[in-house]
């Protein structure tokens, strides 16, 4: 059993029919469902006890949509994955394999589902371990609600929308995180940048963790190596503005000295290939 189904305490009513007539219809043929709005998302997230009340829409990403909220008199942010506005390709034959399952389903909804039980693992991992990310607070589905960061109606600023006063200091302080998400959490984030670090209370938060990829036993270490040097030079390069120069390649060197999977240690070594005669 999937973990989108152990812990989805509305597995057998709202969300099971919500799954009905969602198979693919061919190989080729996408699997579409209707756009999520407004008032739809507000009677789910009051429906399923995320939220007291939903305010407004904050923000609108490539797959997901980011409302504020409220649970009573405090303010949160609630992440629906959009299974709605997006058409989804899903293959009879091979369909899609979730998370911590060997089986593979076809419902688009389980799917988009699995993209929220991801996000919401990985920033528990990390709030955990010591890092500064918006604490998550529950799930539901394809929905899930977070610490809102930000005073008052106000949201925290993204770094780029922003001069800092400090930035040698933030720099460090974002590679302190950073480091903590590689070595401890085992986790490339994938897509770091000026655009998903959030400035509030004189300290960066890292935002935008679903395209994190894992760095275990069984991963690509030549793919993860790859995409912590372009996080790094993305930070890197951000902050030349004030001018600051660091060596990428030397923070690289440095992160991966402190971890990388046992099995994994000679990744870089070529591969021997045998003449043939």
């Amino acid at each position: 059993m999937s973990r989108v189904e152990k812990f989805n305490p509305l597995k057998d009513s709202t969300l099971s029919r919500k799954r009905d007539g969602q198979k693919a219809q061919d190989e080729s043929q996408e699997s579409v469902v209707h756009e999520l709005t407004f008032d739809s998302v507000k009677e789910d997230a009051i429906r399923f006890e995320l939220a007291t009340d939903l305010l407004y829409q904050m923000n609108a990403g490539k797959e997901a949509s980011i409302y504020l909220a409220l649970w009573k008199e405090h303010r949160i942010v609630l992440k629906a994955y959009r299974l709605y506005r997006s058409s989804h390709h899903l293959s009879r034959k091979g369909g899609f394999q979730g998370v911590a399952t060997s089986k593979r389903s076809h419902f688009v909804l389980q799917m988009v589902e699995n993209f929220a039980v991801v996000e919401y693992d990985l920033l528990m991992d990390c709030f955990r371990a010591g890092m500064h990310v918006p604490t998550p607070i529950g799930r539901v589905g394809n929905y899930l609600t977070m610490r809102y960061l930000g005073d008052g109606l106000q949201a925290a600023p993204k770094l780029k929308d922003i001069e800092l006063e400090n930035p040698a200091i933030v720099f460090d302080l974002i590679l302190d995180d950073y480091l903590i998400m590689y070595r401890d959490v085992h986790y490339v984030h994938g897509d770091l940048s000026k655009y998903n670090i959030l400035w509030w209370r004189e300290q960066p938060w890292i935002i935008d963790v679903p395209q994190a990829y894992k760095v275990d036993t069984h991963c690509n270490m030549k793919h993860a190596e790859s995409l912590l040097r372009e996080d790094l030079r993305n930070i890197v390069s951000y902050f030349e503005s004030y001018g600051i120069y660091r060596d990428a390649e030397q923070i690289l060197a440095q992160f991966l000295d402190t971890y990388i999977p046992h099995n994994m240690r000679n990744y870089c070594e070529p591969t021997e290939t045998k003449q043939v005669d």
